[in-house]
């Protein structure tokens, strides 16, 4: 649950629980959001935390994030022909020789443009998450684990990836009296995302995807707030010299209003440098992001955050990470700590 888009998730809260979708903005990453969702928007992306798991938000931000193939920078090697893959399929898969680097999208909240070979399964899920925000005069402090995200490569430029917010505790007290503000337990939203490459998927130097997706309202009383919301992500990875790796992604959402049953739009964008450690180990990464939300509604304030992530590959299709987001504005959550895994089969 890296309060994240997409990248960000989607869903709105009422004007007394405005600071929940400030939290769950943070993380809405392109269909995935973070802890704190009691009722928050989707954006991207990237992140929810207090309502659903709102991740898909519409923004502005640059970050630096770890590295697709996970503990190395993804660089592809220009020397050899893209191999045709045209024939596989959900039903013919790609053979295991055949297939192309592994590209976890964690730790950061940012998505990556390349999608899983056809007829493969990619999961990547949070081992635990804590979050902590303190706005509008309360402290809230939310706990989630177990939400994959469960990738199918459908041919070999498109997958099926579905979202799932996991088991959510969360707990909001006045900073004046300490008394209960709100509290809740339960599953979150579910967000179905189709991630499209457009060009880079199999070598060179760049690569951008288009990836459309729609929350439903799937959470539990209190954790969502009971709409369908979506909208459209376009990252894209650039690699550059001495082994760096930038990502982009620009994202649209529309959610729900924080005060009534109208909608807004919200922009997320994100930067993500990221490199790998190699003078510790070869399969040890690390990654700077940053990240920001804007939305059209006035009463749900802007959301940026500076997030830093480590990434290690276990094994050639098994990755485990680990991550810190900060707030950078009073709106956003102050605090997000996780740690996950990413495998692939």
């Amino acid at each position: 649950m890296r309060l994240r888009l997409n990248a960000s998730r989607l869903s709105a809260v009422p004007r007394d629980a405005l600071w929940r979708e400030n939290i769950a903005q943070s993380r809405f990453r392109a269909g995935r959001v973070g802890p704190i969702e009691l009722a928050a928007p989707l954006c991207a992306i990237n992140c929810m935390v207090l309502s659903s798991k709102t991740r898909l938000l519409l923004g502005c931000s640059v970050g630096l994030l770890v590295s697709p193939l996970g503990a190395q920078p993804a660089r592809a090697d220009d020397s050899a022909p893209a191999l045709d893959k045209s024939a596989y399929s959900l039903f013919n898969p790609t053979p295991t020789d055949a297939m192309r680097a592994f590209e976890p999208e964690r730790p950061a909240k940012i998505l990556n443009p390349f999608t899983v070979d056809a007829g493969h399964f990619q999961i990547e899920s949070d081992f635990l998450s804590y979050t902590h925000a303190n706005v509008a005069g309360a402290g809230t402090t939310q706990f989630e684990t177990a939400d994959p995200t469960i990738k199918l490569g459908l041919t070999s430029s498109i997958d099926l990836e579905l979202d799932f917010y996991g088991y959510l505790t969360s707990a909001t007290h006045s900073n004046q009296t300490g008394g209960l503000i709100a509290n809740g337990h339960g599953f979150g939203d579910t967000i179905i995302k189709t991630k499209i490459n457009l060009v880079g998927n199999d070598g060179g130097d760049f690569a951008m995807a288009l990836v459309p997706f729609v929350k439903a309202p799937s959470a539990a009383p209190g954790l969502g707030n009971g709409v369908v919301e979506g909208g459209v992500a376009l990252p894209m990875q650039i690699n550059l010299p001495s082994d760096f790796v930038l990502a982009l992604q620009t994202e649209y959402d529309i959610l729900k209003n924080a005060n009534d049953s109208q909608r807004y739009a919200n922009l997320v964008n994100i930067a993500n440098l990221s490199h790998s450690l190699s003078f510790i180990s070869k399969d040890l990464s690390a990654s700077i992001e940053f990240f920001s939300a804007v939305g059209t509604d006035p009463f749900t304030p802007a959301v940026y955050t500076l997030d830093l992530g480590l990434a290690y590959l276990i094994q050639p299709n098994v990755q485990v990470d680990a991550g810190a987001n900060f707030g950078l504005t009073k709106a956003s959550p102050s605090l997000n700590l996780y740690t996950g895994v990413t495998t692939r089969f």
